[in-house]
């Protein structure tokens, strides 16, 4: 398999830095890249306009003029792509709480050592390949659905024994019961926050008294008498997300 990969970064000295360590780390593994590079945000996002998921990663510099590379990231996921992995490159180590709502993988900070390359790019191909075997399969009457479980923002449980799955810019009716998506999904980052609904955590964006929100803005409630526990399981899924 070869991967394909985006490095943007307005000084040419960073991309020719992070292309060598991935020349040496292909050599080291025999994996291959297909690298393409940007020195600024508008020609990265030209491609995303012009081409669905072109990029299995990309490498973004948080501090460019014209578009910082949290509005890149921003305009990617609304595009959407939720997939691709983001590997923040910074100056400034206080930006990376800036990046929550987009996701980030990776951090590294200038100057990128190959040690540090080396062992984020390693943990980011893990990932990926976790990533393939990440989906569901949903059996319909027109045939079977396949589902990338990370589109999934939430599945709610509708009348008439029907569930309503939510993802970025669609919505899936399907027949079935909640409690048999929520075993099935239990160590797949989703979380019962209702006795009528489940919910994505990579999504969630802010605790309200007696809701949540999440990324793309739907609001749904929250059994209060789970809220604490609720509260803490996700705390644990950002810390374990962030050792990455």
């Amino acid at each position: 398999m070869q991967y394909k990969v985006a490095i943007c970064d307005d000084e040419v000295s960073q991309i020719k830095n992070i292309s060598n360590h991935f020349a040496k780390f292909s050599i080291k593994t025999n994996i291959e890249f297909s690298i393409k590079c940007y020195t600024n945000s508008n020609e990265l996002l030209k491609k995303y306009y012009n081409e669905r998921s072109p990029f299995d990663m990309i490498f973004l510099d948080m501090e460019m003029p014209e578009r910082s590379g949290i509005e890149t990231a921003e305009e990617i996921r609304r595009i959407p792509d939720r997939n691709v992995l983001i590997s923040f490159i910074t100056s400034y180590p206080e930006y990376m709480q800036d990046s929550f709502d987009v996701q980030a993988s990776q951090y590294l900070i200038k100057p990128v050592s190959y040690e540090l390359f080396e062992e984020k790019l390693e943990k980011m191909l893990q990932y990926i390949s976790d990533l393939e075997t990440n989906i569901i399969v949903l059996s319909q009457k027109s045939g079977e659905t396949v589902l990338h479980l990370d589109d999934i923002i939430c599945i709610e449980a509708n009348k008439n024994s029907s569930l309503i799955i939510t993802m970025q810019n669609d919505k899936i009716i399907i027949k079935g019961k909640l409690a048999d998506y929520e075993k099935e999904l239990a160590d797949k980052y989703f979380i019962s926050i209702h006795r009528s609904c489940l919910a994505n955590m990579r999504y969630i964006k802010r605790f309200n008294a007696d809701s949540l929100e999440f990324s793309n803005g739907k609001t749904v409630s929250v059994s209060r008498r789970r809220l604490p526990e609720i509260k803490d399981v996700f705390s644990k899924y950002m810390v374990m997300r962030y050792k990455r």
